[in-house]
């Protein structure tokens, strides 16, 4: 999505990097030229480090790369949800030249933060049904905080670092992957303190929509009796309407298909609830379905690995 360096290292394996608190998530992938091919997925896995202590966490990043020889692998960070906001806005009439410039014009007043310390990209939305509406685009706005800091700590790492990607396009790659794809399928991601939707279809993410969960948050990790529950009719009834937004707005067939992830045993229960509560086709996400596992029984169960891993299947490395 935002493009760091534009020159991009050339290496069969590409390199996904997520991090949290005290924390990084590195994946591995290495896709063929064949796109009937299951991507090898070589490496997934979280790596706690010292809290705060970034010269660590990019020693250990660093590390880690040259172990598995991926220093010089393309390589795509994730930037956290807090540091960016997507938006809808009306593509202006202007230059190509001069898109950027008016997008940030029009974010002013579209965002909670100052544009003029933010980077800004866009990328397209299909057309609608209604051929009269304006042409419309999804705008990005990231901290450059954000961005300075992720570059700080994975630059030093990895030679091979080029660009940060936001975790809706993440999403994309992965959904891009299923077999569903081809038809349209929608899929829901499940963090600590919200739910991320992405529909897609033939690759083409036409929809994507946060859904905040209540104070205090959900533990995908938790046991069942020491977490707050999602309520899963009221979860059922926003995938609904966003879906149905989807049918008509586009004039698409009708989603049937849910894919939610990561595979934790809290996942599956909210699975199973949601699966009464609508007609959805509902399954978890089984990397072994998407890839060729490097591990035998691996799965991925953590949001940051889910996240690290979209970024690693992104194919253009130098922006889009």
């Amino acid at each position: 999505m935002l493009s760091v360096f534009k020159k991009s290292q050339k290496s069969g394996v590409r390199a996904g990097v997520a991090f949290a608190e005290g924390a990084f998530s590195l994946a591995l992938v290495r896709r063929g030229a064949d796109a009937s091919t299951k991507p090898e997925l070589e490496y997934c896995a979280t790596q706690e480090v010292a809290a705060g202590a970034t010269a660590t966490l990019t020693q250990n990043l660093k590390t880690l790369l040259e172990k598995l020889g991926a220093s010089r692998a393309s390589t795509c960070a994730v930037i956290d949800g807090d540091d960016y906001q997507i938006v809808q806005v009306e593509a202006p009439e202007v230059l190509p030249s001069e898109m950027r410039a008016a997008i940030r014009w029009k974010l002013r007043d579209a965002i909670s933060f100052n544009v003029d310390e933010a980077a800004v990209d866009i990328f397209e939305i299909p057309e609608t049904v209604r051929r009269t509406q304006s042409k419309m685009l999804f705008a990005v706005a990231a901290r450059d905080s954000a961005i300075q800091r992720v570059s700080g700590t994975l630059k030093p790492a990895s030679r091979g670092f080029n660009a940060i990607d936001i975790p809706e396009l993440c999403l994309r790659n992965l959904a891009a992957l299923l077999p569903q794809d081809a038809k349209g399928v929608a899929m829901l991601a499940i963090n600590e303190k919200f739910a991320q939707l992405v529909v897609t279809r033939q690759g083409i993410m036409y929809l994507t929509r946060r859904i905040e969960f209540a104070r205090g948050g959900f533990n995908p990790h938790a046991p069942q009796h020491d977490a707050l529950q999602i309520d899963a009719a009221s979860l059922a009834l926003e995938l609904q309407r966003s879906l149905d937004y989807y049918e008509s707005h586009y004039d698409q067939t009708p989603i049937g298909d849910l894919v939610i992830a990561p595979a934790t045993e809290r996942v599956q229960q909210l699975a199973t609830g949601l699966k009464n509560e609508t007609s959805l086709r509902i399954t978890v996400l089984d990397a072994h379905e998407l890839f060729t596992v490097y591990k035998p029984g691996e799965v991925i169960t953590d949001w940051q690995c889910l996240m690290a891993l979209g970024a690693a299947l992104r194919t253009d490395m130098a922006g889009i």
